[in-house]
């Protein structure tokens, strides 16, 4: 019974120990609670809201499961805060933000500073971080043992319209060095704590080995214990072989007495020395336990403390990292602003070159334009001065066969229908190259639907169409800007062309397409025309020379015309800004292929 009893006592010493403990943690933990509480409350107090904020309340908003909602829940019960009552408001997320005037959020939540910033700007809310990295808020609290120390970005804050006092930014951290200070302070506390560490390393191993040394005595005990028990036993032995003796031998009764009196004297003799070494084994006991409380205590101190200096390191670690980066950032700057530098003066320099080449331009357009204006005289007044000697070769022409037809034989009045006939057909070339200087200087620019433009013309030439009972097909064909002349002018070349220009035995076949393409130099969209017939085809040969003016590739004998219908078309498609050109094989027909501008 007398181990239980000293077990007892044991066990409620370690339960107290345990809850004094528990209780000393827990009200150090209460009190760094107490402290941010305190902490936030005045930051807000000193902080300047610029704003014309008429509500009732100060509003404080917490992001996350934080009990510092409970602490500051509490401590707004008795204070104001610029002279309002304190409301304090819990967020489970950023997006759940309403209008406050202070939001807290501590880094252990894993909220992401930047988002928050984007959801409170504008709002003359101010920002209270813990934890976070250097500079990434407008006020970071940071935990150093049982104290709160902070940092102030005053340019975040003056972008959300509030500043801060003289008192709040004198006792701030405002740079990195300071931070850099501060961590030292830290470190050396660690290497000092470390060293006390150590010491208490050393002592717990001296009172281990006193506990070895206690538990070998403890140990020889024991076995004296059992030597005695083991003597006890042999004497019990003894006494029952005794008593067999005596009734085997019938000794007498008053011996018998005195031989039990001796034996019960003994027995009780060896039951007290017992009880007195059970004693002394529960109070060794005793020690021991309290011993290992002891010393489990201790080594969860030390396991605490290790776990603050890991935290410390990491926390040492994490600036060292982000004064690397943002020396990397400061380099990354200056070679930017080499850059921007170089490209600066580059940029002035290309301007000057560009500036001339522009004056050159713009001179030797004007200098162009000019000689264009005296070019396209020139070929009016040419043109002009050469129809008036044709009209009277012509009407002296007339005049003659007329007069001297019975005079003149076959081969003069043949020779009188050839000169008639060259006159007629310079007279058209004349008209043809006054025509084509006048092309591209339309300035009316209207809306024209392709598909009627080519009913139109379509019903112009049904007597071709009829004749080579000839084919036109074109259908869902777009509505384009442009000169609806000049543009007809190019559709109508083309399919006179390719019904003129027809296989012998084939009845002429035209299709006309359209789609969207985009320039390849120009990077810009453009409507492309087709235009494919099933004619005798174009040679290779004759490609560079097809688009010059009164080209003709054939003899006026096989086929009409004076060979200047592909260079209008050439003319007004490049006036409008479009390019020209074709694919053809001899004998399997041709593609004309030209674009407008969207």
């Amino acid at each position: 019974m007398k181990p239980n009893f000293l077990i007892k006592p044991f066990l409620i010493l370690l339960s107290f120990l345990s809850i004094q403990s528990f209780s000393q943690s827990t009200t150090n933990e209460q009190i760094k609670r107490v402290k941010r509480a305190i902490f936030i409350f005045n930051i807000a107090e000193q902080a300047e809201f610029n704003d014309t904020n008429s509500n009732a309340e100060f509003i404080i908003g917490i992001l996350g499961k934080d009990r510092t909602v409970i602490d500051l829940k509490s401590l707004s019960q008795k204070r104001q805060i610029k002279g309002k009552p304190v409301r304090v408001v819990n967020f489970s997320s950023i997006k759940d933000i309403t209008d406050v005037d202070v939001i807290y959020a501590n880094h252990n939540k894993n909220f992401d500073v930047t988002y928050i910033l984007n959801k409170i700007s504008g709002n003359n809310t101010l920002l209270i971080t813990e934890d976070y990295p250097y500079s990434s808020s407008m006020i970071n609290i940071v935990n150093v043992g049982n104290e709160f120390q902070y940092e102030i970005n005053e340019a975040m804050m003056f972008r959300n319209n509030i500043s801060a006092p003289v008192t709040l930014r004198k006792n701030a951290i405002s740079s990195i060095v300071k931070w850099k200070q501060l961590f030292q302070n830290s470190e050396n506390t660690l290497n000092k704590t470390k060293t006390q560490l150590s010491k208490t390393k050393d002592s717990i191993k001296l009172k281990d080995e006193e506990i070895q040394s206690q538990k070998q005595a403890i140990g020889t005990k024991d076995s004296q214990i059992k030597t005695q028990t083991k003597s006890l036993v042999n004497q019990k032995n003894k006494i029952e072989d005794l008593i067999s003796l005596s009734e085997f031998q019938k000794k007498k009764y008053s011996e018998k007495l005195l031989i039990e009196k001796e034996l019960d004297n003994r027995i009780l003799k060896q039951i007290d020395s017992l009880n007195n070494q059970e004693e002394i084994i529960g109070i060794s006991a005793s020690k021991i336990r309290r011993q290992e409380v002891t010393l489990t205590q201790q080594q969860k101190e030390i396991n605490d403390k290790e776990l603050k200096v890991s935290t410390i390191s990491e926390k040492l670690n994490t600036q060292r990292t982000i004064n690397y980066l943002l020396f990397a950032l400061v380099i990354l700057a200056l070679l930017f602003g080499a850059v921007l530098l170089k490209n600066y003066f580059a940029t002035k320099r290309l301007n000057a070159i560009l500036k001339q080449k522009n004056h050159t331009i713009y001179t030797q357009s004007a200098t162009l334009t000019s000689k264009n204006k005296e070019l396209e005289e020139f070929a009016y007044i040419t043109s002009h001065d050469l129809k008036e000697p044709l009209a009277t070769i012509s009407g002296l022409i007339d005049l003659l066969k007329d007069d001297y037809k019975d005079k003149l034989d076959a081969d003069a009045m043949m020779s009188m229908d050839f000169i008639d006939k060259s006159s007629t057909r310079m007279q058209t070339q004349i008209d043809d190259l006054l025509e084509y200087s006048k092309l591209g200087k339309s300035s009316e620019r209207v809306d024209v639907n392709c598909n009627d433009l080519l009913d139109e013309i379509t019903l112009d030439i049904g007597n071709a169409i009829t004749r080579y009972n000839a084919k036109i097909i074109y259908h869902e064909l777009p509505v384009v800007t442009a000169s609806k002349v000049e543009l007809r002018c190019v559709f109508q070349n083309l399919v006179n062309n390719a019904i003129k220009f027809k296989k012998a035995g084939v009845d002429p076949e035209v299709i006309i397409k359209h789609k969207v393409i985009t320039h390849k130099t120009l990077k810009k969209p453009f409507r492309q025309f087709e235009v494919t017939d099933n004619g005798i085809g174009i040679s290779e040969n004759h490609k560079n020379k097809i688009f010059s003016i009164f080209q003709r590739l054939h003899s006026r004998e096989e086929y009409e015309g004076s060979g200047i219908g592909l260079s209008f078309c050439k003319k007004i498609v490049e006036s409008m800004g479009g390019e020209i050109w074709f694919e053809s094989q001899l004998n399997k027909g041709t593609t004309f292929y030209f674009t407008v501008p969207m």
